[in-house]
């Protein structure tokens, strides 16, 4: 009897250090997300470039990127606030390479939308860094019903 509690007593405490490992990926990964969006938000391309995984880096040249991801901000103005609706983490995605993953969404407003979303996946590297592994938006232009 004495065991059965002790494997239990194991179980909870491994469970327990399991969800504070998960909420600190969660935390240090919305940190890298918040600064890279910070970055694209005040025309710091160079720098956000940077922070993006090897495979979203093998994607688009630099310039081609930095080109891109202008015109986009561009269109959606200036930003006035974002807020986290969404977070969670998975080490095991459908799709994606093997790897601990982080999936951000948050609701923006930004100058010329509505109903503005921006979900960020990031991808914990060999170096257990953060990167940017891919950036999505869902909005709606302004005035558009």
């Amino acid at each position: 009897m004495k065991n059965f509690f002790l494997i239990i007593l194991i179980l909870y405490n491994l469970s327990i250090s399991g969800q504070i490992h998960t909420d600190k990926y969660m935390e240090d990964a919305n940190t890298v997300a918040i600064e890279w969006l910070h970055n694209i938000n005040n025309g710091e391309y160079k720098i956000a470039y940077q922070l993006l995984t090897s495979k979203a880096k093998n994607q688009f040249e630099e310039e081609i990127w930095i080109t891109l991801i202008k015109d986009l901000m561009k269109d959606f103005g200036d930003l006035n606030s974002r807020k986290v609706t969404e977070i969670y983490f998975q080490n095991e995605v459908e799709g994606l390479e093997d790897g601990f993953y982080v999936f951000i969404n948050y609701e923006c407003d930004y100058e010329r939308t509505q109903e503005h979303t921006e979900s960020i996946v990031l991808k914990q590297n060999d170096q257990t860094k953060w990167e940017i592994s891919d950036y999505f938006n869902w909005f709606k232009e302004k005035g558009d019903k």
